[in-house]
């Protein structure tokens, strides 16, 4: 099935390896998709942090909550 890019599939070592500074975590994506909750996105975002990462944390509601 034609879909586009898949986000997420991607490790804190491996951004850190090649030097990116950013990461975003928490997308409505992989929170709907893959059922990741709150608590296991804090638990991403501590540890980006801990590897020197900057984070960019997604909150808020799904599409279909918003509208």
């Amino acid at each position: 099935k034609k879909g586009g890019a898949f986000t997420g599939e991607v490790s804190a070592e491996m951004l850190v390896n090649l030097g990116v500074p950013w990461v975003i975590l928490g997308h409505s994506e992989r929170r709907s998709l893959l059922e990741e909750s709150n608590e296991f996105v804090g638990d991403k975002v501590a540890y980006a942090l801990s590897q020197g990462l900057k984070v960019i944390a997604c909150v808020g509601e799904t599409l279909e909550q918003r509208e």
